[in-house]
């Protein structure tokens, strides 16, 4: 697709006024998927965009108490799912998930991404995406198939640009005592050289509830 560079470079100078902090300050889950449980409500309909193996349903069947409209969709037909491609889905959402998946595509794709969940998301929805941290020295280089490095900041610049208005993020790292020992004998290199241990970043985005969905 087409990218308008001039816009998103304004939506990314605009997220880094509002998300103005270092890497290292950002908050800790043990989870990628922690804040999209933390916001979910009974009922609620959730959409897992490249649902793989559709673990996200086990996974909240396992950690709530209480059940929500759960759908996906991915383009690998090995596992049943709701939706094979994006233009299959008519219906809104309060969540969309989209963990593990943009760091495969390309940034023209992610935006568009994003802008289709722009879309299909209800006013006040929010969009979850995960992705691994370029400040961790090995996590974005442990495989082959991905593609674009998303920095913090400018992930969130990228939702911007979809017209996502409110921003949160988290580092992800299950910090047992023994990585806990680590940083603390590291954490004067780790700020000097700009790096972190964390190997993965989660940024939401919510659709404000007083925009209304242009035709």
């Amino acid at each position: 697709m087409d990218v308008d560079w001039t816009l998103v470079n304004k939506a990314k100078n605009l997220v880094e006024d509002q998300l103005d902090l270092p890497i290292l300050k950002l908050p800790m889950v043990r989870d990628f998927r922690k804040p999209l449980i933390d916001f979910l409500r009974p009922a609620m309909k959730v959409l897992d965009i490249g649902a793989n193996d559709r673990s996200l349903k086990d996974f909240m069947d396992r950690e709530m108490g209480f059940s929500v409209n759960y759908k996906s969709m991915d383009i690998d037909r090995s596992y049943e799912h709701d939706f094979y491609t994006l233009e299959e889905i008519k219906e809104e959402f309060h969540a969309i998930a989209c963990f593990e998946v943009v760091e495969h595509m390309t940034a023209g794709m992610a935006l568009a991404l994003f802008q289709k969940a722009y879309q299909l998301l209800t006013p006040g929805g929010r969009l979850f995406v995960s992705t691994p941290n370029v400040y961790h020295p090995m996590s974005f280089w442990s495989d082959a198939t991905h593609i674009t490095p998303f920095r913090f900041r400018h992930l969130a610049g990228w939702m911007a640009t979809a017209g996502f208005e409110r921003f949160w993020g988290y580092r992800v790292c299950d910090l047992t005592w023994k990585k806990k020992w680590r940083y603390w004998r590291y954490r004067g290199l780790l700020r000097l050289l700009n790096l972190d241990f964390a190997p993965g970043i989660v940024v939401v985005g919510e659709k404000s509830a007083g925009r209304v969905q242009q035709a």
